[in-house]
């Protein structure tokens, strides 16, 4: 656990100074195309994905095999680039955007091959193949990006050589180093890709729904009021991804527990762990809170120079908006363990179309932090759905054990 948070918080960190070097090295405009090739790639990854992580972790009766969950990987892989090429083409965006939204879909896809394998260490208690594979792709990807940008003055160079070199970590280190605890195959025949996508299809749209409520009010805010502005708001939000990476770690290496004890009946055991997740977690947003309250303005100048200072309010909303979507990622993965795919697609649902509906007009009226207010609202109406869910599928799995006893 220790290993993958370490990991994990380096990656992260090294893309976070990555935003830094784009803003302080070039303008907030080549952070608004950035922001915008992270977005909308961010949005498509989830087909990539297709919610299989959490599922796959916690298969407890290995219903598949190693080599259906990675060859169905390569499958979505190449979809979700078509998917995402498509869009982006019918949306209108220049050619620059077009390539700076390419590489940096091939850069996450490369991330979602590994984390396939990742999955497989997870399984057989090897997290720390993971947190050292983040490790080396953080200071490497952050190396080539600084070399490509700084050489050429272009964003695209430098999003080329980060892509290249993280597919070349997925292929030389996470695949041959997982291979040692699997006998895995990229790609196979006559495996049950059709059942395990139909199984976890309802995992997919959830992903594809629950990025789409980080990522409309971002475009909102583009469409609106520019890249410029799109990109000030990025810088600030960037290290709040940090916080929110960090807030993960708190229950993602729980999630096998929680699935055993939830399969083991033992609703006692499951209420404690949530109980101390929870605080955990309020706990730290406290903190971070008062941190950004206080230190806030201070560290930003430090970083991103004067020029940010005009956008340094935005701080304090993106960082509640961080936490609360973060205690309902949380919640949405229980609802995975239940299986509820149910109650998963209606909170993010119905949290994206209170975006929809209300971001611009909020943009308007109440200027850039809208786009915060305006995630909190959809997180927060998630989050109870889930709390209201999850209570419900308890007493009704309580209710059944005493008629069966």
């Amino acid at each position: 656990m220790l290993w993958n948070a370490a990991g994990n918080i380096v990656y992260l960190a090294c893309q976070w100074l990555i935003t830094v070097l784009v803003t302080n090295l070039g303008q907030f405009r080549d952070a608004g195309i950035l922001s915008i090739a992270m977005s909308v790639s961010s949005t498509f990854q989830t087909i990539a994905m297709f919610g299989i992580r959490n599922f796959q972790v916690s298969d407890m009766d290995r219903k598949y095999s190693d080599t259906c969950y990675v060859s169905f990987r390569m499958i979505s892989c190449a979809a979700a680039m078509v998917c995402c090429m498509a869009f982006s083409l019918i949306s209108g965006y220049r050619s620059e955007q077009l390539f700076a939204i390419f590489l940096f879909m091939l850069f996450r896809l490369a991330e979602d091959f590994s984390d396939v394998l990742h999955g497989i260490a997870q399984k057989n208690e090897r997290l720390d193949i993971a947190g050292k594979s983040f490790a080396i792709k953080g200071i490497g990807i952050l190396i080539f990006f600084l070399v490509g940008y700084r050489m050429s003055g272009k964003l695209t160079v430098g999003l080329l050589m980060m892509a290249l070199f993280s597919c070349l970590c997925a292929v030389l280190y996470d695949a041959l180093v997982v291979r040692k605890l699997s006998e895995y195959r990229f790609f196979e025949k006559s495996l049950k890709w059709f059942s395990l996508a139909k199984e976890t299809l309802p995992l997919c749209i959830y992903l594809f729904l629950s990025s789409a409520i980080a990522t409309v009010p971002k475009l909102i805010l583009e469409k609106q009021c520019g890249e410029e502005i799109l990109g000030a708001y990025s810088s600030i939000f960037a290290p709040a991804l940090l916080i929110s990476a960090a807030a993960s770690y708190l229950y993602s290496p729980f999630v096998t527990i929680f699935a055993q004890v939830y399969h083991e009946d033992d609703k006692k055991a499951f209420f404690r762990l949530f109980i101390k997740i929870t605080v955990a977690i309020v706990l730290f947003a406290a903190v971070a809170i008062v941190a950004a309250v206080f230190l806030g303005d201070f560290a930003l100048t430090l970083i991103f120079g004067e020029k940010i200072n005009d956008y340094v309010y935005l701080l304090v909303p993106i960082f509640v908006s961080i936490f609360v979507s973060a205690y309902f990622t949380f919640l949405c993965t229980l609802e995975i363990i239940f299986r509820d795919f149910l109650g998963l697609l209606s909170a993010c649902g119905i949290g994206l179309l209170s975006e929809i509906l209300l971001t611009g007009d909020w943009i308007a009226h109440a200027g850039i932090n809208a786009t915060s207010y305006s995630f909190i609202l959809a997180s927060a109406i998630g989050a109870l759905i889930l709390l209201l869910r999850m209570l419900w599928i308890l007493l009704k799995k309580q209710r059944k054990g005493v008629e069966h006893g």
